[in-house]
């Protein structure tokens, strides 16, 4: 789990009796370093890297979980690096501009230069490392993403890793226009995951089911907020998004990435106006 300046994003290490498999990368140089350290820790190799979806914060750091160390000197670029083709095609799409956009905040802490996937999955389609069996679902649009994937581990414990489809105790980045997809993919995700033992988000503590609805109650709040405070129109005020701010941190008080609020404001209201216009 990163820290604030990593934006609170998550990794997991999955660990079987010959070696490790890893979910999702972090975001910053310093977190990467310390994920990598982590993986050497356990002196076991590094089996494969899966990407639930193309965002910096989940895909930037794959470089260093697939360099070679003194401790898994069987680590090297071979190493299956694992997404759907659209999570592939998103990441060499969104790449430089990310650079452009971030590289003046993060400064030396920014990853310049990314590490692709090697394999790509279809939907419904599955891997095996180490015994242990991974399935990929594919969710299109509809998460904090436009290409947005649940990876379930099918035997041993049936966890299921769904990337930023759920942001659990952190406001969720919203500005990729597709809230109303995210609320049907939530849905979706309650079908898929009904026997479910575990849910492993983004960002914030693994849980239950309930993740789901807590999710969607935040959506829907947003929502509500958003069609009232833009009076209809495709973007809102400065007092407006404080107050939209204000709204939310009251709605889910002590939650990280209170900045991510304000910034999802006009992407979420020129969607609204965009269905509204549509209907009439």
């Amino acid at each position: 789990m990163s820290g604030e300046k990593g934006i609170f994003v998550n990794a997991y290490l999955i660990e079987t009796a010959n070696g490790v498999v890893v979910i999702d990368s972090a975001l910053t140089v310093s977190e990467n370093k310390a994920l990598k350290a982590q993986l050497d820790s356990i002196s076991k190799p590094l089996l494969a890297v899966l990407l639930t979806h193309p965002h910096p914060d989940h895909v930037a750091g794959v470089i260093y979980l697939v360099t070679p160390s003194t401790t898994t000197p069987s680590s090297s670029t071979n190493i299956p690096i694992i997404s759907l083709e659209s999570v592939q095609r998103i990441m060499n799409a969104t790449e430089e501009a990310k650079r452009i956009q971030w590289t003046p905040i993060f400064k030396e802490e920014w990853i310049s230069k990314w590490t692709y996937p090697n394999q790509n999955l279809k939907d419904k389609e599955a891997v095996t490392f180490d015994g242990l069996t991974y399935r990929v679902y594919d969710f299109g649009p509809g998460g904090d993403s436009d290409a947005n994937s649940i990876w379930i581990i099918e035997n041993g414990p049936k966890v299921a890793f769904v990337g930023d489809l759920i942001y659990n105790g952190h406001h969720p980045y919203i500005a990729d226009d597709h809230i109303l997809d995210w609320l049907k993919n939530l849905d979706r995700a309650r079908d898929l995951l009904a026997n479910i033992t575990a849910i492993f988000p983004g960002h914030g503590e693994p849980g239950s089911m309930e993740l789901i609805d807590s999710q969607e109650r935040y959506l829907l709040t947003y929502i509500d907020a958003v069609k009232e405070l833009s009076g209809g129109n495709s973007t809102l005020t400065e007092e407006a998004k404080r107050e939209l701010t204000q709204r939310m941190e009251r709605f889910l008080p002590g939650a990280g990435l209170t900045f991510l609020i304000a910034q999802s404001a006009d992407p979420v209201a020129a969607e609204l106006a965009a269905v509204a216009t549509a209907k009439h």
